[in-house]
C-alpha cells in the first residue's frame, strides 16, 4: 500500500536503479580516482579530491558503459590547504565531452536529510567479491551535522565511494555527496557535503536540475508517489473496454475510439492557463460526449504527468472519507502535482463542490495548479446555486474568479455523421465477433439525423446487434429506444439461464415483470448486496401482490454479472443516463412491468433502512434526480410528453403524500437546481398548502436565493410562515420575520405579484426599521429593505417615494463598509446595487448631476470587490448608467469611456461565460454606438451598431417585443448611415433584408 509520506518498496527499487544509471566513474589514464554523478546529461558532481591535481586532459569517465573525456569547471576549494582532508565543501563540476543519452541526471534535494534518515549511496569500489572496480552500494543512517558535513553511520565505507550520491530514502531525492569514511576498516559510517552546498559551489546547478525535473518525469513522480496518490484520489488507472459489456455498456465505457474534437483543445489550454480559472462548467444535452470528452482530457493530462480523474460520488457522500480524500487532494498538490477534479451530475454535487474547494482555500499550499471541470446538461440555474453555496462558505471572491462555462455542441465538427457512423460500426462488428455483416446503405441517412454522438453510435450498434441475430434492420427515430430493447433481452436472457425457464418469469407477464426489476439499481444506487437484495424482494411483493416471490439473491447475482460495481458487492447503475431514463419511463408506461406504480417508487425511495440520515438523505436525493431527468426537468434534450408521465406523477404525488417529511424537501432540493421544476412543483404545492408547520420549517432551509422554477412555491411556503403567531418579541424571532419577509417579496415580484411585493417589502422596511432602533447590528437588514422595497416602488412608477427610501439605503451602506471585514465585499456590492437604483432615480426625477455622482461611486465601488465576489450585472448597470448621466451633462467623451468599459467588461464576460451574456452584448454595443453619434463620431458608431444588429439578429426576436423594436431601431439607424456616407453603402443591400425579415417576423 503506498502512503504519502514515504516511498513503498517498488518505487525505492526503481529510484535506487534510476540512481546507479546516473553514477559514474572517474579515471586518470589506468587509475581509478573515485566516483561522480550526473546531475543534467552533460554536466556531473563530484568530491574536489577525486579530480584536483589530475593532468588536464587525462580525466574521463565511464557513463552507461562508454568512456568520455570530463573537463573540470569548478574545485570548491581549488587546494586542499593545510590539513590532511579537503576542506569545506569538497566540490567539483566537471562538464562531458559528449551528453549521456537517455538519462537526466539525478534529482537533487533541496535541503541536507534529517537526522535519522535512512540513505542509499551507490557508486563504484574495488571492495567486492569481483575482481577490479565494481559498481557497489551502502546504506547508512544520518547521524547529525558534523560541522559543515554530516555524519554517517552504521555502514563501511570504502575506498572509491567518494563523490557518489546520496539518497534519501524517504524524500526519493539525492541529499548529498559522499565525501569519504571515517574509518576504513570499521563500521564507522562517514561524512556527506549536503546538497545547500552545490549552490555555494556552482550558482544555478540547482535551478538547472530541478527544472529537468517536473510532474510527468519519471524520477518526480516516483519520488513524489503520483501513482499512489492517482490511485488514492480516483482510483486505478482505467483500462480499455472489457470484453462481453453489454449493449449499453458498450456506448457508455468508450468503445468507440476517441473521435478528436477542438473543445479538447480549448479544455487543455484552460488547464495550462496561469491565470487561478479554477472552475468551469461544461454543459450540453445527454449524449453530446461530456463525460467522454472530459475522460479523454483527464488521460492526456495523467501522460503530462498530472493527478486527473472524476470525484467518485460515494467517497465524498462519507464524511470521513472526505475529509480524508479533501487532505489527499491538497497533499497532492503541496508535493506539486496539477489536480484536474471532475464532477459528473454537477448540478446533485454542490456539496461536495463547495467542499474542495473550501478546503482548498483553507489549506492550499502556494503555487498550485488546480482544476475543477463541472458537467451538467445545463448552465442556470447551477451558477446561481453554486454562488449561493459558495457564498455561505465565504469563499466565492476566490472560487469564482474566473470561472467560466462552456457548451460543448451535440455533434462532432470535424466528422461528419456519415464517417462517424461507417467507422462505429466497423468497430462494434469487430468487438461482437461478426465481422461478416454488412452496414445498411440508409444508416448514415438515418444517424445524419440524430440530435447527439450517443444517438449516432446507436444507431450503429443497434444495427450490428439486430443484423448478427439474422434480423432486418428498419430505421428507428429513437435507436436509444432500440438499445434499451437490446438490453433488456440480454437481461432477460441472463435470468433465464440462471433462474430456468418457466417458474415466476415465464411468459409474456413474467418477462414484463423481469423488465420491471433492471432500473432498480439505478433508482436506489450505491446499495450493497444485502440492501439490494432486501430491495427487490419488497418490489416485487408491494409492486406484484399475490404474484409468487422471485429469488432475490440469485437476481442479484444477475445484476452482479453483467453491471459489477468496483466496490464490494455492489451493483453499477445503468448508463448512460440516457439510456436509464428511457427504461425508466418504458417500465412506468407499462402497468405489467411496474405494477402498482406506488407501490413501485414507494420501495426504491423507502430509505428507513439505511444506516444514517445522511445516507438517508444522499439516497432519496439520488432517486429523485434520475426521476427527474426521466420526467422532462431539463433544458434541453428533455423530453416533455411521454406517455409515463401521467403514471409518474399519479404515482409521485401519493408517495409524496404518503411520506412527505423525507420526500418534501428531498423534491425541493431537486427542484432548486433542475432548469424545468414545474412538474416537481405540481406535486408537492397541494401538500404544502396544507400540511404542518413543522414541514414547512424543514422545507425553509433549502429555498433557493435566487430566481428559480421555485419561486411561486417559496412565496407560499414564506407567506404560510409568515402567517404563524409571532413567537415573541425578542430580536432573534423578530429577525426571523424580517428576513422571511424580504425573501417573500423578492419571490413575488419574480412570480408576477408585484403589489403584493411591495407590501411585503414595506413591513420589512417597519420591522427593521424597529429593529435598528433596537441594536445597530440591523443596520444592513434595514439597508437591504430600503434598497429592496425602493426598487420595487421605483418599478411601479413610484419615483418620489423610492428616491427617499434609496437615498437613506445608500447612507446606511456607508455607514457599513467597515463594520464588518468579512462581510467588506458583499456590503460593497449591495452598497452599489443601491447606489445604480439612485442614480436611475435621480436621472427620472431630473437630478442629472446628483446621478453622476452616484453612477460613478457605483463604479467606483464595484472596482474595488474582486472579481470572483463582484455582480457584474451591477457592475454592467452601474457603467451603462454612467455613461447615461455624462452624456446628460454634456461629458461626452467621458461617457464614451464609460460605454466602451462595459462593452470590454462585457466581452471578457463572453469569453467565460457566453450562454449568460451573449443576449446582452447587442444592447450594450446600441447604447455605445448612439453616445457615438451624439459625439459625431459616426464611422465608428456605424461599426457598433451593426454589430449590435448582426449579434442580435440570432436571438429569439419573436419572443421579446422590446428585443424586436430595438433591432428595428438599430436597423432604421444604419440604413440612414449607409445612405449618407459612401464608406458604408455597399452593406446597405445587407440592413434591407435583415430589416425584410424582421418585418416577416413582426408581422
Amino acid at each position: 500500500m503506498t502512503t504519502h509520506h514515504g516511498l513503498d518498496g517498488e518505487a525505492l527499487e526503481r529510484l535506487r536503479i534510476l540512481t546507479e544509471q546516473n553514477v559514474v566513474g572517474i579515471w586518470a589514464g589506468e587509475a581509478f580516482c573515485g566516483t561522480g554523478f550526473l546531475v543534467t546529461p552533460d554536466t556531473a558532481l563530484t568530491c574536489a579530491h577525486v579530480v584536483a591535481g589530475r593532468e588536464e586532459g587525462s580525466v574521463t569517465a565511464t557513463v552507461g558503459g562508454r568512456t568520455v573525456a570530463i573537463e573540470v569547471m569548478r574545485l570548491m576549494p581549488e587546494a586542499k590547504g593545510a590539513g590532511s582532508t579537503y576542506g569545506f565543501p569538497d566540490l567539483a563540476e566537471v562538464r562531458l565531452s559528449e551528453p549521456a543519452h537517455d538519462v537526466q541526471g539525478v534529482w537533487l534535494g533541496s535541503a541536507g536529510p534529517t537526522q535519522a534518515a535512512s540513505v542509499s549511496i551507490h557508486g563504484f569500489s574495488g571492495h567486492t567479491l569481483e575482481p577490479g572496480v565494481q559498481p557497489d552500494t551502502l546504506h547508512l543512517t544520518v547521524a547529525g551535522r558534523s560541522g559543515r558535513f554530516v555524519r554517517l553511520q552504521w555502514d563501511q565505507v570504502v575506498q572509491g565511494f567518494s563523490g557518489s550520491p546520496v539518497l534519501d530514502t524517504t524524500t526519493g531525492r539525492v541529499c548529498g555527496v559522499l565525501k569519504a569514511s571515517r574509518h576504513e576498516k570499521g563500521m564507522s559510517g562517514g561524512w556527506l557535503i549536503p546538497v545547500d552546498a552545490v549552490e555555494e559551489c556552482s550558482p544555478g546547478l540547482l535551478e538547472r536540475n530541478h527544472a529537468a525535473h517536473r510532474p510527468g518525469t519519471v524520477w518526480f513522480d516516483l519520488a513524489r508517489n503520483r501513482r499512489g496518490r492517482q490511485a488514492d484520489l480516483f482510483g486505478p488507472e482505467p483500462g480499455g473496454p472489457s470484453p462481453g459489456n453489454t449493449p449499453a455498456q458498450m456506448l457508455a465505457r468508450g468503445a468507440m475510439p476517441f473521435v478528436d474534437r477542438p473543445e479538447l483543445s480549448e479544455l487543455r489550454n484552460w488547464c495550462y492557463e496561469p491565470d487561478d480559472q479554477l472552475l468551469r462548467l461544461l454543459y450540453a444535452p445527454g449524449g453530446s460526449g461530456k463525460t467522454r470528452l472530459s475522460a479523454e482530457l483527464c488521460r492526456r493530462l495523467r501522460q503530462m504527468g498530472w493527478i486527473a480523474g472524476f470525484a467518485d460520488r460515494e467517497l465524498l457522500g462519507d464524511p470521513v472519507c472526505r475529509l480524508r480524500w479533501l487532505e489527499g487532494l491538497t497533499a497532492a498538490l503541496g508535493a506539486g502535482f496539477p489536480c484536474l477534479v471532475v464532477f459528473d451530475y454537477a448540478q446533485a454535487r454542490l456539496g461536495d463542490i463547495s467542499a474542495l474547494m473550501a478546503h482548498v482555500r483553507r489549506h492550499r499550499p502556494d503555487g498550485i495548479t488546480l482544476r475543477v471541470l463541472l458537467l451538467a446538461r445545463s448552465e442556470e440555474p447551477l451558477w446561481r446555486a453554486l454562488k449561493e453555496e459558495f457564498e455561505a462558505r465565504y469563499i466565492e471572491d476566490w472560487a469564482l474568479r474566473g470561472a467560466s462555462s462552456q457548451r460543448l455542441p451535440s455533434t462532432l465538427s470535424a466528422k461528419d455523421p456519415g464517417t462517424l457512423v461507417t467507422e462505429a460500426f466497423g468497430e462494434f462488428a469487430r468487438q461482437l465477433e461478426c465481422p461478416r455483416v454488412v452496414m445498411p446503405p440508409s444508416l448514415a441517412r438515418r444517424a445524419s439525423r440524430q440530435d447527439s454522438i450517443l444517438g449516432m453510435l446507436a444507431a450503429a450498434l443497434d444495427a450490428v446487434l439486430t443484423l448478427r441475430q439474422g434480423e432486418e434492420w428498419k430505421e428507428s427515430d429513437d435507436p436509444l429506444a432500440r438499445i434499451c430493447q437490446h438490453e433488456i433481452t440480454g437481461w432477460y436472457t441472463l435470468l433465464e439461464n440462471s433462474l430456468g425457464k418457466g417458474g415466476v418469469l415465464a411468459g409474456r407477464t413474467g418477462r414484463l415483470m423481469a423488465e420491471g426489476l433492471l432500473p432498480v439499481p439505478t433508482l436506489a444506487q450505491r446499495r450493497d448486496g444485502g440492501e439490494l437484495t432486501a430491495l427487490l424482494t419488497s418490489v416485487r411483493e408491494t409492486a406484484f401482490p399475490g404474484q409468487p416471490p422471485v429469488n432475490a439473491p440469485a437476481v442479484h447475482s444477475c445484476f452482479r454479472a453483467l453491471y459489477p460495481a468496483t466496490e464490494d458487492d455492489r451493483v453499477a447503475p445503468l448508463e448512460p443516463d440516457r439510456l436509464a431514463e428511457i427504461l425508466v419511463r418504458r417500465v412506468l408506461a407499462e402497468p405489467e412491468s411496474s405494477g402498482d406504480a406506488v407501490a413501485y417508487l414507494g420501495a426504491v425511495l423507502d430509505v428507513s433502512k439505511l444506516q444514517n440520515e445522511e445516507e438517508r438523505t444522499r439516497a432519496v436525493l439520488e432517486t429523485l434526480d434520475v426521476l427527474a431527468r426521466a420526467r422532462g426537468c431539463t433544458t434541453v434534450g428533455r423530453v416533455t410528453d411521454h406517455p409515463a408521465h401521467a403514471v409518474l406523477d399519479r404515482a409521485l404525488a401519493q408517495v409524496v403524500r404518503d411520506n412527505p417529511r423525507v420526500l418534501v424537501p428531498a423534491f425541493v432540493t431537486v427542484g432548486a437546481r433542475v432548469p424545468h421544476a414545474e412538474p416537481l412543483v405540481d406535486l408537492i404545492q397541494p401538500v404544502l398548502e396544507t400540511c404542518e408547520i413543522d414541514l414547512l420549517c424543514l422545507v425553509e432551509p433549502r429555498l433557493p436565493g435566487y430566481p428559480s422554477g421555485l419561486s411561486a412555491l417559496s412565496a407560499l411556503v414564506l407567506q404560510r410562515l409568515l402567517q404563524l403567531p409571532d413567537a415573541g418579541s425578542d430580536g432573534l424571532s423578530r429577525h426571523v420575520r424580517l428576513r422571511r419577509l424580504r425573501r417573500y417579496s423578492l419571490r413575488l415580484e419574480e412570480s408576477g405579484h408585484r403589489e403584493d411585493a411591495v407590501r411585503a417589502a414595506d413591513e420589512a422596511v417597519l420591522l427593521s426599521r424597529d429593529l435598528v432602533r433596537r441594536s445597530a447590528q440591523y443596520r444592513s437588514d434595514y439597508a437591504a429593505a430600503l434598497h429592496n422595497l425602493s426598487l420595487l416602488r421605483h418599478r411601479c412608477g413610484e419615483t418620489e417615494s423610492a428616491l427617499g427610501l434609496s437615498v437613506e439605503a445608500v447612507s446606511l451602506y456607508r455607514q457599513l463598509i467597515g463594520s464588518s471585514p468579512e462581510m467588506r465585499h458583499r456590503t460593497l456590492m449591495d452598497m452599489a446595487g443601491a447606489l445604480s437604483t439612485l442614480a436611475l432615480l435621480r436621472l427620472a426625477d431630473a437630478q442629472v448631476n446628483g446621478a453622476a455622482r452616484d453612477a460613478a461611486e457605483g463604479v467606483m465601488r464595484c472596482e474595488q470587490v474582486p472579481e470572483g465576489a463582484r455582480d457584474d450585472e451591477v457592475y454592467l448597470a452601474c457603467l451603462e448608467t454612467l455613461a447615461e448621466c455624462r452624456h446628460r451633462i454634456g461629458k461626452t467623451e467621458e461617457a464614451l469611456t464609460s460605454s466602451m468599459q462595459a462593452v470590454e467588461r462585457l466581452e471578457e464576460l463572453l469569453r467565460l461565460r457566453p450562454g449568460r451574456y451573449l443576449a446582452r452584448l447587442p444592447e450594450t454595443l446600441q447604447r455605445h454606438g448612439f453616445g457615438l453619434i451624439r459625439a459625431g463620431r459616426f464611422s465608428e458608431a456605424y461599426q457598433a451598431l451593426s454589430r449590435a444588429a448582426t449579434e442580435r439578429a440570432v436571438l429569439p426576436l419573436r419572443t421579446s417585443p422590446r428585443l424586436r423594436e430595438q433591432q428595428a431601431l438599430v436597423l432604421q439607424v444604419l440604413l440612414q448611415l449607409s445612405d449618407e456616407f459612401d464608406e458604408f453603402r455597399h452593406e446597405r443591400s445587407s440592413w434591407v433584408q435583415m430589416k425584410t425579415v424582421l418585418d416577416g417576423r413582426t408581422s
